[in-house]
């Protein structure tokens, strides 16, 4: 075996090297990478709600431009649906992540967005939630935190 070979093959091992010594370093340093992209996960579904609550109460002369004034069901695509998710700009597994938050708040008795499974449509909770002021305050309330965001998660995966 010649001496480049060695070599080689020396610098393969040090390519997959993990060294005992650092492994609690290591552990702590990818928890904190991955609650980086859990939190900007989070940031991320937060816009999209904060946002898609500001287009369901935007109003033209007529009323609601984006729900049905009497029902309170969203008119517009979702971020969380599968027509809405490209549009909105989450990945598939977002989507459904978002989903299961929004159905884990369905738990609760005041919930500004309901899920009709018999209508198969989301609606807006517009008795509990008539103006956007108390929307936005109900939304700054439920923010999704990373806790929240990896509950839904696991409940997600567990599904799959």
């Amino acid at each position: 075996m010649s001496g480049l070979t060695v070599t080689m093959e020396r610098k393969q091992e040090l390519s997959n090297a993990a060294p005992e010594r650092y492994r609690g370093l290591r552990a702590v340093a990818e928890s904190i990478s991955l609650a980086n992209v859990d939190g900007a996960c989070c940031e991320l579904f937060n816009e999209a709600l904060a946002r898609l609550v500001q287009l369901c109460y935007e109003q033209d002369a007529g009323g609601f431009c984006n729900i049905d004034g009497a029902t309170g069901r969203i008119l517009i695509p979702l971020p969380w649906g599968r027509n809405g998710q490209g549009k909105w700009g989450l990945r598939p597994q977002e989507a459904n992540i978002l989903r299961q938050v929004l159905f884990d708040w369905e738990q609760d008795s005041q919930t500004l967005l309901r899920y009709d499974r018999t209508r198969k449509s989301w609606f807006v909770a517009l008795d509990s939630f008539p103006n956007y002021h108390l929307a936005k305050r109900w939304l700054t309330q439920r923010q999704i935190t990373i806790a929240v965001y990896r509950d839904a998660r696991t409940k997600r995966l567990a599904l799959a």
